[in-house]
């Protein structure tokens, strides 16, 4: 009983981290968080103490844990363990992919082309929290699919090992300013060329397509951080 207080506990802090409301250097209490759940304070420490393991909190001494706030060296280690885990599993699944997964995939694309068209009409020229919260969840879920599509399962042992996915989208979701109009038409119409290799089975081209998406992501947000703190 105890083991799954704690994995309720943990796929709850872990749901609020992923979806924004625990913004980078909030402070997470035990005991709010356990009447938040309905849980006892023993499973949230647990809970707590994973989530630390994997990157997503800090222990600060005499302080207490805090959502931790990615720096530029770790968002450019996990894009570049992202380039090579994805680019990778994207070659294997241009040779593996089914058809269910291809409508997976058109699936995603008509959400994202739906939502890059809302932030065009912005006035401001960027995302809503809302759109982007959107917009993430079907980045994540598109790659994930891709290295699903791969049927290598230590591609996908060291991808969840690293939280190589959803780690760089995390970082990403207090910042609606990031997602501009001009980079939403940008990436849909890149994973639409992805997807397109795909389909046809051109590995070579899936690899190289996955590749230039994930160094694009890489200058967008570490030029986005540079610029802010710059302002800041």
């Amino acid at each position: 009983m105890q083991q799954s207080l704690a994995e309720k506990s943990y796929q709850y802090i872990r749901g609020r981290l992923q979806s924004g409301d625990f913004a980078p250097g909030k402070r997470l209490v035990n005991r709010t968080l356990a009447s938040e759940i309905g849980v006892s304070v023993i499973p949230v420490r647990e809970a707590i103490n994973r989530l630390t393991s994997e990157g997503l909190v800090e222990h600060v001494p005499n302080a207490g844990a805090y959502v931790r706030q990615p720096n530029r060296d770790d968002l450019d280690n996990l894009y570049v363990l992202r380039d090579a885990l994805e680019s990778c599993a994207a070659a294997e699944a241009a040779k593996y992919i089914t058809e269910d997964q291809l409508a997976e995939f058109d699936a995603i694309l008509e959400r994202v082309k739906q939502t890059s068209q809302e932030i065009a009409k912005q006035a401001k020229g960027y995302s809503s929290r809302r759109q982007l919260n959107r917009w993430l969840d079907d980045e994540e879920a598109f790659h994930e699919l891709i290295i699903e599509a791969s049927r290598n399962p230590l591609l996908a042992k060291v991808a969840n090992d690293n939280r190589a996915v959803c780690a760089v989208f995390a970082a990403q979701r207090s910042e609606p300013q990031l997602l501009t109009a001009a980079i939403a038409k940008r990436t849909w119409k890149a994973k639409s060329d992805l997807v397109e290799a795909l389909r046809v089975g051109d590995a070579n081209h899936a690899r190289q397509l996955m590749s230039d998406q994930i160094q694009q992501g890489r200058k967008t947000v570490t030029e986005f951080l540079m610029r802010k703190r710059r302002h800041s």
